[in-house]
Parts: C-alpha cells; sequence; structure tokens
C-alpha cells in the first residue's frame, strides 16, 4: 500500500515548523555592514578578495568537469 501526502507550504512556514530562528534581519546587517566596509575601502574588506577563492573554486571545478566528460566522450578509462 502507498500513501502519498501533498503539503504546500512557503519557506518560512516550514522554518517555524522546524522551530529555526528567523535569521532575516540579522543577515541583512550583516550584508549592510560588509557593503559599507567594502564601499569606505576598509583594510580586508576588498570584493576581489571575497570573491576571488569562490572563482578560482569554480574554475577549478570546470576544468575537472571538463576533464571528466573529455575522457567519457573519448572512452578513455580513468
Amino acid at each position: 500500500m502507498n500513501i502519498t501526502v501533498n503539503v504546500e507550504m512557503t519557506p518560512e512556514d516550514l522554518r517555524r515548523i522546524m522551530g529555526l530562528p528567523d535569521v532575516q534581519e540579522f543577515n541583512r546587517e550583516v550584508m549592510a555592514q560588509m557593503l559599507k566596509k567594502m564601499q569606505e575601502g576598509v583594510e580586508g574588506y576588498d570584493p576581489m578578495a571575497f570573491f576571488k577563492p569562490g572563482v578560482m573554486g569554480n574554475a577549478d571545478m570546470f576544468k575537472q568537469w571538463a576533464d571528466m566528460f573529455g575522457k567519457f566522450s573519448s572512452g578513455a578509462k580513468s
């Protein structure tokens, strides 16, 4: 016997049901402070310093995927 139950709820409803805290205001405040420090040029808050690890990581991940698909298409074994 299979039983299917569909429940429609918003992410906010799910957060409340799970008992998780509402951190939206905290996130807004943290982001506002980070943006202010970036705009003021505070040491350690260079936008490129924040994004470079993610961009470089994505480039490396893309290269790995491309290599893997290249091996698959050529029939090479890993």
